[in-house]
């Protein structure tokens, strides 16, 4: 029992040794937003997340800034700690780093070094074109109408967060959708339905008790083909 007591001493001893982060709000962390191609980035949103530990009695743990014309962002009033930068740029083919990189980008902030310049560089995308034939109109006649006729199109990202393609158009025949990967990557689209009846480019039906994994590699420069993907029934026709 006095073995533990003092173990349990020592532990608490060394915990109060630790550096504590502090409140004192007069960090600032100030940049640009770059694309991989030298472009300066205006109208995107730079997003700040402080990681744990947190200071006691913090509240705010993220903060957004839009860029300028010329691409400069800044953030002010932070505490000493660690902080996570993402991006995002609405209507582009710019990728967020926090989702496509093995390691978002990170700014320490100290009693020694309270003022951080970044210049956060992030990567044009390939866009890959999915053209879903629908001959039987069985999307129009099941899709948000009929319980369970649900259809998934998309991509697992770096940050294993799933995006949803994003439809660019509609026609009697089907649906065109779009997903942006990375060049120079090995990335999968991911096709699952338990209800509408699949098939690849080929005609093989795609199973419906499991997702469909089709890998995509895009080489720098070079304009994907499109995925071609056929409704060929769905619920019990």
């Amino acid at each position: 029992m006095r073995m533990v007591t003092l173990s349990l001493i020592c532990l608490a001893s060394c915990l109060a040794q630790q550096p504590r982060p502090r409140l004192n709000f007069t960090g600032v962390i100030t940049g640009s937003l770059t694309g991989d191609d030298g472009t300066h980035i205006g109208g995107g949103y730079v997003t700040l997340r402080r990681l744990p530990p947190h200071p006691q009695r913090v509240r705010q743990t993220s903060w957004t800034a839009v860029t300028a014309a010329g691409g400069a962002f800044r953030f002010e009033g932070l505490n000493d700690g660690t902080y996570q930068l993402c991006a995002q740029v609405p209507r582009s083919t710019w990728l967020n780093p926090c989702e496509w990189g093995a390691q978002p980008p990170v700014v320490v902030l100290s009693a020694a070094q309270g003022f951080a310049v970044v210049t956060l560089v992030i990567k044009k995308a390939a866009v890959v074109p999915i053209r879903l034939d629908d001959p039987g109109q069985l999307l129009a006649q099941d899709e948000g109408r009929t319980p369970g006729a649900n259809l998934l199109i998309g991509v697992a990202n770096d940050a294993r967060w799933f995006r949803p393609a994003a439809v660019t158009s509609r026609d009697v025949g089907g649906k065109n959708y779009q997903v942006l990967v990375p060049f120079n990557s090995t990335v999968n689209i991911i096709v699952s339905s338990p209800f509408f009846q699949l098939a690849d480019a080929g005609g093989v039906p795609l199973p419906r008790t499991r997702a469909t994994a089709i890998p995509v590699t895009v080489p720098a420069g070079q304009q994907p083909a499109p995925i071609r993907l056929r409704v060929t029934g769905g619920g019990g026709r």
